[in-house]
């Protein structure tokens, strides 16, 4: 069995039962509990499953902090970040969607004021705050990543037609597409996908084959995943094979624990 359909197998036993232990699920896929524990720690990390001791409870709307986050696959994201920012070419305008990836491409482009950049971020608005051709939606703040979503959001992006949107997702799956924790969010980031001529999702390799609450878009509404050389190979065949386009960005190969 796949690294990723086994963890979404975890999610679906979750979906029925209150609760699971690792033992149990060690026994049931036939890995040992060390795998299964590295399962839960990146499903736990993701925001798909709460941690208790000695298991899993089910599914929920959590999700870690924007601080704890940001700590997580600090290498990888640095790494996608720069492949990132290659595409984007002078005179572009681009949309930077909220999280802690797309908070380093925001400081990958700090010093290009040849584009314009809009965002539902406020770290990086922060982080851009001195740059010349900054726009910022309005919006509610989502505690958890510190972006701006909700219906005023919404309507902002509505009112955009950019170049590049580049767009953070908790979970890509070659059966479930793209999804996030909350619905608010989703819809956020939907709009974000049909304000850009191009939609590109970042996401580290450690998000690919999690499926998470609230659906976003089909693998086919989006243009462009650029994910880090960590990425199970498995999984990235299996995006590529239903159709999206994945580029894997040349630094950041530390793998996943």
């Amino acid at each position: 069995m796949l690294v990723g359909e086994r963890r979404r197998k975890i999610i679906d036993i979750l979906e029925s039962d209150d609760r699971a232990q690792v033992g149990d699920l060690a026994e049931r896929f036939g890995v040992s509990e060390s795998t299964i524990r590295r399962d839960l720690q990146i499903l736990s990390e993701n925001g798909v499953v709460e941690r208790t001791h000695g298991g899993v409870l089910p599914p929920s709307r959590f999700e870690p902090s924007f601080g704890q986050k940001e700590t997580e696959n600090r290498v990888q994201k640095r790494a996608i970040a720069r492949y990132a920012a290659r595409l984007v070419d002078p005179g572009h305008t681009v949309f930077l969607d909220g999280g802690t990836t797309t908070l380093e491409l925001a400081r990958a482009l700090r010093a290009r004021n040849d584009i314009s950049v809009a965002s539902n971020s406020i770290p990086i608005a922060v982080e851009l705050a001195n740059h010349p051709r900054l726009i910022l939606t309005g919006g509610t703040v989502k505690e958890s990543t510190l972006a701006l979503v909700g219906p005023i959001a919404e309507r902002s992006i509505e009112q955009m037609h950019v170049d590049i949107a580049f767009i953070g997702m908790n979970g890509v799956s070659s059966t479930a597409g793209f999804t996030t924790p909350t619905l608010e969010e989703a819809a956020t980031k939907a709009r974000m996908i049909r304000a850009g001529r191009v939609a590109v999702v970042l996401a580290d390799s450690s998000k690919l084959g999690l499926v998470t609450f609230a659906h976003v878009a089909q693998l086919d509404e989006v243009d462009l995943l650029v994910t880090d050389e960590a990425a199970s190979a498995s999984e990235i065949e299996d995006l590529r094979s239903a159709g999206l386009e994945v580029r894997l960005s040349p630094e950041g190969r530390q793998a996943i624990a």
